[in-house]
């Protein structure tokens, strides 16, 4: 099963030449952490999360993929892992670029929700927020389920169908690409065992027996990351994702979880709901005295510093959107897309 957060150009499936000179093969360090428990062979088995203390053991990925390439980046490492380098990087020159901000709910000081609520919430948005769950709650048979340890097979099924076809629904009502939906089966597959093994959770807001909010999490010992979260968009006006955010809080506080990850990316839901920020790094590795290497890490640091200062006079991610720009584009890749048999 190919992972989609790794693009290592491996030779059987190199990519275009345009690709290659803009790009470099890369790796998702967040998602492997969170995904399976695993890291590049570039940093040590230990990795330490400075938010929560814990100190836990990775496996690496194979290491073949990596010292074959001149130059790779590792991509999405937050400034809050603590890491070491291997002996493998002695081979490489190594660049650190600031990249994109994360929002983290931190409930280290807090042992309440309320407590929470009244801290990060305006007393409008409280108020707000009861009388929209009060409304929802008395005009529909609502009722919450995190699955978190078990959950059976042909109600897993049912669940991810429904929560790819909400997905896209809302993502169409956007106009913006959603890149996660044509991966949709290797989410599947790996969240299925993850859920049993307590290393995901998957929360469902039920309307009799109708999913109309869902949520994707990976856990990380007290460190909760929310991957994919969706809701029906006939729903809309009950304001859904801060009841979701309410009813995460909560059971985070019940399994003495500390962190409650957003991750990437800002927007108005993440500033509104989330105490504290912090950036994410690439790590760019390139061979020592391969003039090919410095060249191709001189032009791919000056590109991704770039991308960076367009994010941050709010060029990049406000005035212009990947997703969106590409819309119209990218969606064709769904139509008639069936992710069950997709590989």
């Amino acid at each position: 099963m190919k992972e989609p957060f790794i693009d290592l150009w491996e030779n059987k499936n190199k990519p275009g030449w345009h690709k290659r000179l803009l790009g470099v093969p890369s790796y998702n360090f967040y998602f492997d952490i969170f995904f399976n428990q695993r890291t590049a062979p570039v940093f040590q088995n230990e990795v330490s999360n400075e938010l929560t203390g814990n100190l836990f053991n990775v496996m690496h990925y194979p290491m073949g993929g990596f010292h074959n390439h001149r130059i790779f980046k590792v991509w999405d490492i937050p400034e809050f892992f603590n890491l070491t380098n291997t002996e493998l990087t002695e081979q490489y020159h190594v660049k650190t670029i600031r990249q994109y901000p994360g929002f983290l709910v931190n409930l280290d000081k807090f042992n309440s929700v309320d407590l929470y609520l009244e801290q990060q919430l305006s007393s409008r948005n409280r108020k707000n927020l009861r009388s929209k769950l009060r409304k929802l709650e008395a005009e529909h048979k609502i009722s919450y389920q995190f699955f978190f340890g078990k959950i059976g097979r042909e109600e897993y099924d049912r669940l991810f169908d429904d929560f790819y076809k909400l997905l896209s629904a809302r993502f169409e009502e956007k106009s913006m690409y959603n890149r996660n939906l044509l991966h949709w089966k290797y989410y599947y597959d790996l969240a299925y065992p993850l859920i049993n093994e307590k290393k995901a959770v998957l929360f469902v807001i039920y309307d009799e027996k109708k999913p109309i909010t869902l949520t994707l999490n990976f856990l990380q010992h007290r460190h909760l990351f929310s991957f994919i979260q969706t809701y029906d968009i006939d729903y809309s006006n009950y304001n859904l994702g801060d009841i979701s955010m309410l009813k995460h809080l909560q059971w985070c506080l019940d399994q003495n979880i500390q962190v409650f990850d957003l991750a990437k990316g800002e927007n108005d839901y993440k500033i509104k709901w989330c105490n504290q920020s912090y950036d994410y790094y690439f790590k760019l590795y390139y061979k020592k005295n391969s003039v090919q290497a410095a060249i191709a890490s001189f032009i791919h640091t000056k590109k991704l510093e770039l991308s960076q200062y367009l994010r941050d006079k709010g060029i990049l991610g406000k005035l212009f959107q990947y997703d969106k720009f590409f819309y119209k584009e990218q969606a064709k890749k769904l139509d008639d897309f069936d992710w069950k048999s997709s590989d």
